[in-house]
C-alpha cells in the first residue's frame, strides 16, 4: 500500500536528498562551525556564519533543476547541481574584507546526446580569470568521438557574492559554448 509520503519520495527523490544535504564547517576562519543547507521553506540555499551570529544569508540564484549537493573546500564550499546528462558547480570562499562568501569559480560538464557530441567539462577560476575547457565532438565522417585540444582562455567576471548571484552561470555557459563551437568549427570540416 502506497502512502502519500512514499509517493512523494518516489516522484521527487532529488528534493528529499537535497533537503537532507547539509555542511557544517568553519568557513570564516574563527574555529566555530558555520552552516550550509537547502532551506525548503524559502526554496533557497542558505549559509549561516558564526562570525555573523548565524544570520541566514540566502541565494535564489540556483535553479531547482535537479539534485543539489554541497562539498566542503579548503576555505569555503561548492554548490553542485546535477541533471540527467549535465551539471554545474559554483565555488565560494569567505572574503574577510567584506564578511561575505565570494564566488571564486564555476564548473560545468555535459555528456551530450547518445553519440556524446559536445561532451566534456570546463571551469573558470574567477580569482585568476582563467578558463579551461576539455571538450569532445563527434566526427560523422570518421564515426568516432574526437577530443578537442585543451582550450585555455581569459574569462573575466565582476566580483560576485553568494547573495547577489544572478545570471553569472549563463554568461559563463554562453562564453564556454562559443569557445567550444569555434574550436569545433576550426577542427571539423563537415
Amino acid at each position: 500500500m502506497f502512502t502519500k509520503k512514499f509517493l512523494f519520495v518516489l516522484l521527487f527523490p532529488s528534493l528529499i536528498f537535497a533537503q537532507e544535504n547539509r555542511i557544517s564547517a568553519d568557513f570564516d576562519g574563527d574555529n566555530i562551525p558555520d552552516k550550509l543547507y537547502l532551506d525548503s521553506k524559502i526554496g533557497a540555499v542558505v549559509y549561516e556564519l558564526s562570525s555573523q551570529k548565524f544570520k541566514k544569508v540566502a541565494s535564489d540564484g540556483f535553479e531547482d533543476i535537479g539534485e543539489i549537493f554541497f562539498d566542503k573546500t579548503k576555505h569555503g564550499f561548492k554548490v553542485k547541481l546535477n541533471q540527467m546528462r549535465a551539471g554545474y558547480a559554483y565555488q565560494f570562499r569567505y572574503e574577510k574584507e567584506t564578511g561575505k562568501m565570494r564566488l571564486i569559480g564555476m564548473e560545468r560538464y555535459e555528456f551530450g546526446p547518445a553519440n556524446n557530441d559536445g561532451s566534456g567539462e570546463s571551469s573558470v577560476n574567477l580569482l585568476t580569470n582563467t578558463y579551461i575547457g576539455e571538450w569532445n565532438y563527434f566526427d560523422n565522417q570518421k564515426v568516432k568521438l574526437i577530443k578537442i585540444p585543451t582550450i585555455k582562455k581569459k574569462m573575466v567576471f565582476p566580483k560576485t557574492y553568494f547573495d547577489t548571484l544572478t545570471d553569472e552561470f549563463y554568461t559563463y555557459m554562453e562564453k564556454d559554448s562559443n569557445y567550444y563551437l569555434a574550436e569545433k568549427k576550426r577542427l571539423y570540416k563537415d
